[in-house]
């Protein structure tokens, strides 16, 4: 069984910021998750990095694998299946059938894709129905899509389809656009982009994949819409199933509970990134890269007392 002074659950940027501070503390280091990047994979284009004028989450995430790497990161593709607290700290038991022994471990397993809980969107999932148009929109290059969600990602979803795509529907619940005021200037000028409020998706139509989505209410006499592709932005999940099965803290949204050093009601066991309360609730590449910064230098206070 290997074992670390410092295991990261989760290979996102907090994981990836904690992993260079704790390597430059000389803390034997790995990280535990998928791919490097996590959802920032998924941005198109990120415009708020300090220092990048304009760069993809595809280039950032490599360069921050790249330099966690440089400086002796073991990285472990593997998913955390379950936790154990001994006398040595904790045990990690993974999907592969390995185990691992860390003195400290930093949670940091961020969020995923919410989803719109209608009976049929298994059905269309990969078939019309997508989480990431990052990912998915070269598929519907030409074809009329829609974006469910009315935040910074529904809006550089609506924006980056609209470089493919003859129509794009961006569909709110509210009266209006919520986040960056430079991505809703943005959304304005698009003469294809289609915003469509106060409205919900209710049902999803289609044989073998989908071609049609129908609204609560009716937009230009009809409650359905033809479209072939649908993108959900509706928010995130944190991924904190893990953490409160071992008894830790989390709010009402299912947040891990942390102090200003990121640690949490656990000993041994910090959180940092999108799956914690930390930042004030504001959820951003950066500041999941100041609380990875903050956990590793927590992480080295502790293991030097030990």
């Amino acid at each position: 069984m290997q074992n670390y002074d410092l295991l990261i659950l989760g290979a996102g940027p907090a994981g990836l910021s904690a992993a260079v501070y704790a390597l430059r503390y000389n803390l034997n280091t790995a990280i535990l998750g998928g791919v490097p990047g996590g959802l920032m994979m998924e941005t198109h284009k990120i415009c708020n990095w300090p220092g990048e004028k304009e760069i993809t989450g595809f280039e950032l995430s490599t360069k921050m694998k790249e330099q966690a790497e440089s400086l002796g990161c073991h990285f472990i593709y593997d998913q955390a299946t379950g936790l154990t607290k001994n006398d040595s700290g904790w045990q990690i038991a993974t999907q592969s059938g390995e185990t691992y022994q860390a003195k400290v471990i930093i949670y940091s397993l961020g969020t995923e894709h919410r989803h719109l809980g209608l009976p049929v969107e298994e059905k269309f999932k990969g078939k019309g129905v997508s989480y990431c148009a990052t990912c998915d929109a070269m598929f519907y290059k030409g074809k009329a899509t829609a974006v469910i969600g009315g935040g910074n990602s529904a809006m550089t979803a609506a924006l980056y389809l609209a470089d493919l795509c003859p129509k794009v529907y961006l569909i709110t619940r509210g009266p209006k656009l919520k986040g960056e005021v430079a991505w809703m200037n943005d959304v304005v000028k698009k003469n294809n982009i289609i915003h469509i409020t106060e409205t919900q998706v209710v049902d999803l139509l289609g044989e073998t994949k989908l071609e049609k989505i129908v609204l609560d209410k009716a937009f230009e006499d009809s409650k359905e819409l033809v479209i072939e592709g649908l993108f959900v932005e509706i928010g995130l999940n944190p991924r904190t199933e893990l953490f409160k099965q071992i008894g830790g803290e989390v709010n009402e949204i299912n947040q891990i509970k942390v102090n200003a050093d990121m640690s949490t009601n656990l000993l041994g066991m910090l959180a940092a990134g999108d799956a914690t309360n930390g930042s004030n609730g504001f959820r951003q590449i950066v500041t999941a890269v100041s609380e990875g910064a903050i956990a590793a230098d927590t992480a080295y206070k502790l293991l030097s007392r030990q």
